[in-house]
């Protein structure tokens, strides 16, 4: 596993690089885009043993920091919907610039979802696969903005501000699911209530521990079902 600094010198992001452990007659690379604050702190454990899996099962990995986020450049205000799209992006180029690959597999957890289906909309040379692992629903992200009298907005267990929750809200998932890559899988770990707005795309439901809720006292579990589940989709 190599750690290192990558992109522009404006925006240096930092990321954890782990080359596949065999070697298959084709290159085959994924790109782990986190959630966000806690839920990426929760979330830590779970998207390192995903990577390591992946990375047994052939695939080239990279999981990375946005900008103004862990150990990448910038201060936490300066983050923002558009600017974190490029960084996926930006990662995105040096995945297939260290892989050799022509394309690349993506796997967005929470926030990281929305962000890889507005990056997969707009790139859609760059990605074969996509993986969007319980995204935010724009509905409840919309309602939460109008509700919300602070520049912070409650989404599940995660705070977000109010202007990235309306940016969302405006590029749901569900309005644009056609221009999503064919192969596209959505899933979620636990059966909601009412039904999910995410347009065309049928959710695959399984029965798992959120990765992104705190459970002890500094991290979440680990959901063994879904990460077998995600691996085995993309082989």
């Amino acid at each position: 596993m190599t750690a290192f600094h990558f992109g522009d010198r404006q925006r240096r992001l930092f990321g954890f690089y782990e080359p596949a452990r065999e070697d298959f007659t084709k290159v085959q690379a994924a790109l782990l885009c986190h959630p966000m604050g806690n839920e990426q702190v929760f979330a830590y454990r779970t998207m390192r043993q995903l990577a390591t899996r992946l990375v047994r099962a052939g695939f080239h990995v990279l999981r990375f920091d946005y900008f103004g986020t862990g150990d990448s450049y910038g201060d936490t205000g300066e983050g923002s919907f558009e600017g974190w799209c490029g960084d996926i992006e930006t990662a995105i180029e040096e995945l297939k610039d260290i892989s050799g690959a022509t394309k690349v597999d993506m796997i967005g957890l929470r926030l990281g979802a929305n962000l890889s289906a507005q990056v997969a909309q707009q790139n859609p040379d760059e990605i074969d696969r996509l993986i969007l692992w319980e995204p935010l629903a724009a509905g409840a992200l919309a309602r939460a903005a109008r509700e919300c009298s602070t520049d912070q907005v409650n989404v599940g267990p995660e705070m977000l501000r109010s202007d990235i929750a309306e940016y969302l809200a405006r590029s749901s998932i569900s309005g644009k699911a056609a221009l999503l890559p064919p192969r596209t899988l959505l899933l979620l770990t636990e059966q909601p209530p009412s039904p999910v707005e995410f347009g065309s795309l049928a959710a695959e439901y399984i029965a798992d521990t959120p990765a992104w809720i705190e459970e002890r006292l500094t991290t979440g579990s680990i959901p063994a079902e879904a990460l077998q589940r995600i691996v085995g989709w993309l082989q």
